[in-house]
């Protein structure tokens, strides 16, 4: 049978240690596993015996990959699905996550309303961008529109209101360049923000009115 042949330390890793059984590579596991699971070193371990402590320390690597991620900054599940599929633990990727929204570590709806308040304040953009922003972060579209939504009235704020302001940020860059090339330029800036197409047509046509005597474009 399979016999632990380490089981020491793991440096950089307190309340870890490094363990082997047989021929299986080194991992890390708890110094709770280890106490719960009996294990010291020349045990002889069954197959399934070394089947259970692999899975539980890969169980335990998983976690700890998952909340040196996820203490960086809030992620969504699906980020945490793929960082955790990336370093190899793809076996214990989904029971992770969900221990992590058991424990609201990862929490898609409150993750979708944070980020929308944060794109609101520092640089504003519509609807449309900040829900595709968030379906790229793996949100789901139920969840990033009523984030948004929820996120603008918190903020007290409007579309109109965010387009407002991204068009008067935009302004000073185009002070002096022909009216029709700003408009234009101003046009493309908003949409591109996620702004509706008449919402645009309408704000430009407020801020930058066109001129009887301006060169046709």
């Amino acid at each position: 049978m399979p016999r632990i042949t380490i089981l020491e330390p793991a440096r950089g890793h307190p309340g870890r240690f490094q363990f082997q059984v047989g021929e299986h590579a080194p991992r890390r596991v708890s110094a709770d596993l280890c106490r719960r699971l009996h294990l010291v070193v020349g045990r002889e371990l069954s197959q399934d015996e070394v089947r259970h402590v692999l899975h539980e320390a890969g169980s335990e690597e998983a976690m700890d990959a998952a909340l040196g991620y996820l203490s960086h900054r809030p992620r969504t599940r699906v980020e945490l699905l793929r960082h955790l599929r990336a370093r190899g633990l793809a076996e214990h990727a989904e029971a992770v996550v969900i221990r992590c929204e058991e424990l609201n570590y990862v929490d898609d709806a409150a993750y979708a309303r944070s980020f929308a308040r944060h794109r609101i304040r520092m640089r504003p953009r519509g609807t449309l961008r900040l829900v595709s922003e968030l379906l790229g972060r793996g949100v789901d579209r139920d969840t990033a529109e009523r984030g948004v939504g929820e996120a603008l009235s918190e903020e007290r704020v409007t579309e109109a209101d965010l387009l407002r302001s991204a068009a008067r940020r935009r302004l000073p860059a185009l002070r002096d360049l022909d009216r029709p090339v700003a408009r234009r330029r101003l046009a493309v800036y908003l949409a591109r923000r996620g702004f509706r197409r008449e919402s645009v047509r309408r704000a430009v046509d407020d801020l930058l009115p066109e001129r009887p005597d301006d060169p046709s474009s």
